[in-house]
């Protein structure tokens, strides 16, 4: 399996367009979430709701999106056969669809190793004076690589 490919908003606070900026133009038409997440499904069980609730509180703030949608229904059915029949021995859930699961946890940031390796769009500060903090992360780590 090869290595992930680096979230856009990562390489940007790297500084890696200004070393190479043809890999900026290459990712120009990446696409978007689309939007928030909005509510569960109208055909979703008050338990299967309770889960989509609680899965997106858990989520890291701004990964979750209306293109994700599907993902997060998938993950919420899952999540609720884990609940209501767990890992019984003949009975419970199949190994792949425990598998399944963690996948999809994971692809959400959800798990530890995940969640270091999200990129995530924060909105800037409006206040008079103030500065993101990740435009300071960024000039910080770029004056303390360059060479002299």
């Amino acid at each position: 399996m090869g290595r992930p490919r680096t979230p856009t908003p990562l390489l940007e606070l790297r500084g890696a367009y200004k070393h190479d900026p043809k890999r900026k133009r290459a990712r120009q038409a990446e696409p978007k979430a689309g939007g928030p997440l909005d509510g569960a499904p109208t055909s979703f069980s008050a338990e299967l709701v309770s889960v989509w609730d609680e899965l997106c509180e858990l989520a890291p703030p701004g990964v979750l999106g209306k293109a994700d949608r599907w993902l997060v229904e998938v993950t919420c059915q899952l999540m609720l056969k884990f609940r209501v029949i767990g890992l019984l021995r003949g009975s419970g859930m199949s190994s792949a669809e425990l598998n399944l699961l963690v996948s999809c946890l994971s692809r959400m940031g959800m798990t530890p190793s995940d969640r270091s390796r999200v990129g995530i769009q924060t909105p800037k500060e409006t206040a008079a004076g103030d500065r993101d903090r990740l435009a300071d992360l960024a000039a910080h780590s770029r004056a303390a690589l360059r060479i002299n």
